[in-house]
């Protein structure tokens, strides 16, 4: 029995050892598996902190561009934003360009109006003034035509030698109108008692002297 319990005795540290070395064993793999499933959470939660951020980066390029395209006119035609800009300006200018010509040709035709009708206006007071003058005329000629008359008169009832001193004593031109309307048997007797020299000058200015014709003859003419 004393043996029994002395081989007992001598087991038990044995067991003790492999107890201890179990108990480490067991320790090492709880660690190595508290290890395990500490890594595991910590991916998970980088994992989730990652897709939590491509979420909100995604989210926030999405309002920006939602921003950009409310912001932005939509296109025309295929035709890019800044294009199509540059092109609604350069219609807005043209078609300024176009109503300021139009502005100006408007002007240009008021003031040609305006100015047609002055010289239409100046045409009618000259027509006037040339009816007006044309009576002036011809009164003055129906007043000189009669006064040339009257003197013809006068110089066709004097006797040849009392009004030949007279006559020649008159300007040259006023010989010739009054001889042009006296009858040629009195411009005849009133030269013969003429001196020679007056008669002569008298004669030769008659016969040199080109009445022009009068302005009733031009209009019977045209």
């Amino acid at each position: 029995m004393s043996n029994t319990v002395i081989s007992r005795v001598r087991l038990f540290p044995l067991l003790i050892l492999f107890s201890a070395i179990a108990l480490g064993i067991r320790g090492m793999e709880l660690y190595a598996g508290f290890r395990v499933l500490g890594q595991a959470a910590i991916a998970q939660e980088e994992s989730q902190q990652a897709n939590n951020q491509a979420q909100n980066t995604d989210q926030q390029e999405a309002d920006e561009s939602a921003a950009t395209e409310a912001a932005s006119p939509p296109p025309v035609l295929g035709i890019r934003n800044q294009a199509e800009m540059e092109l609604i300006s350069q219609l807005r200018q043209r078609r300024e360009n176009l109503e300021a010509r139009a502005q100006q040709l408007d002007i240009q035709e008021q003031l040609l109006a305006s100015t047609e009708k002055r010289i239409n206006d100046k045409i009618v007071q000259l027509q006037e003034l040339e009816v007006r003058i044309k009576q002036h005329l011809r009164l003055f000629e129906d007043a000189e035509e009669k006064q040339l008359a009257a003197i013809v008169e006068v110089y066709e009832k004097m006797k040849p030698k009392d009004a030949a001193p007279r006559f020649e004593a008159l300007a040259l031109q006023t010989q010739v109108d009054l001889v042009s309307k006296m009858r040629p048997a009195k411009v005849a007797a009133l030269m013969e008692q003429m001196s020679p020299q007056k008669a002569s000058i008298l004669t030769t200015e008659l016969a040199t002297q080109v009445q022009p014709p009068k302005f009733e003859e031009i209009q019977g003419n045209n």
